[in-house]
């Protein structure tokens, strides 16, 4: 390969970095600019008064069998 071939695909990997750079941060801005407007996050749920709400309860795991 001759330098000046070297030097041209250097020169285009550099030119997609940037890209990919300035893709990514105006990917994050739209992410930060659209983020307000979505809803929080559900937080972990909570058992009050010993009500499921409804929600599926697994069965309780048998006590293991000790081995003699």
């Amino acid at each position: 390969m001759s330098a000046a071939r070297i030097a041209g695909i250097r020169k285009t990997v550099r030119q997609f970095a940037v890209a990919i750079a300035a893709c990514t941060a105006v990917a994050g801005g739209a992410a930060l600019v659209a983020a307000p407007d979505a809803p929080a996050p559900a937080g972990p749920s909570a058992v009050a008064d010993g009500q499921d709400n409804g929600w599926p309860v697994p069965p309780p795991s048998p006590a293991p069998v000790p081995v003699n």
